[in-house]
């Protein structure tokens, strides 16, 4: 089945034959609105970079004079040697999975902007294309205003 390509002009001429023409008015383009924030500057997000890492030994405070002091010092570097290979892996799996939040976030913002833009430019064309169809009316022809 071979299809035809649409010829503007007959298209035009088919509407006034048919006289239905409607006179109607596209949405106006529009930008974002001001109060958008880029997913980038999203509090959760600065809240990632700052408190992913793990500690990798234990905290060099003083831990308190005296036997308890020793023992917790001792089971702290004890339970950190014990956990360091696992530790590590997963301190690497959480930066990793903030640099991947960090990624989509601005993929996110990019993709918002190009559909914004693409909106505008659509809305554009249908105000060209509406402009377009009222010119190419026949005079003294009113077809139904379908605006809205």
């Amino acid at each position: 089945m071979e299809e035809r390509a649409l010829d503007a002009r007959e298209l035009i001429e088919r509407v006034k034959a048919e006289n239905r023409a409607a006179r109607w008015l596209p949405l106006p383009p529009s930008e974002l609105p001001a109060s958008r924030t880029p997913m980038r500057e999203e509090e959760s997000l600065y809240y990632l970079h700052r408190h992913w890492i793990l500690p990798d030994r234990p905290d060099p405070a003083d831990p308190g004079a005296g036997i308890k002091g020793r023992v917790v010092h001792l089971f702290g570097r004890l339970t950190f040697a014990v956990l360091a290979p696992y530790l590590r892996q997963e301190r690497e799996l959480v930066a990793r999975m903030v640099r991947m939040n960090e990624a989509l976030a601005r993929r996110y913002d990019d993709l918002a902007e190009a559909i914004v833009q693409r909106q505008v430019a659509e809305a554009e064309n249908g105000a060209k294309l509406a402009a377009l169809l009222n010119r190419a009316l026949p005079e003294g022809s009113e077809g139904p205003d379908v605006s809205g």
